[in-house]
């Protein structure tokens, strides 16, 4: 049975590509089972659609003086990279 911490990454995960079927089975029933993280996934799909629909309408959310850099941006993605092939090995 997955943990709380490991359902939420596969969340993360399942919004942004495919699972493997262990991890697509094993969040399904760690879902079916945790209304906590129910809710997590309810909430985080939520989310994803209010910020795409922002995106389309081409709006601003947040002032240039508090956004960040396009190169510190590309830091955070590639670290990001980094520790999600770590954890698939």
């Amino acid at each position: 049975m997955l943990t709380c911490k490991e359902a939420s990454f596969l969340v993360s995960k399942k919004l942004d590509g495919k699972l493997a079927w262990r991890e697509h089975l094993g969040l399904y029933l760690h879902i079916s089972l945790c209304s906590l993280c129910r809710r997590y996934l309810q909430d985080v799909k939520k989310l994803r659609s209010i910020m795409r629909a922002a995106g389309k309408h081409d709006q601003v959310l947040l002032p240039e003086s508090v956004r960040l850099s396009a190169q510190s941006r590309e830091r955070i993605k590639q670290a990001l990279r980094n520790v999600l092939q770590k954890m698939e090995q």
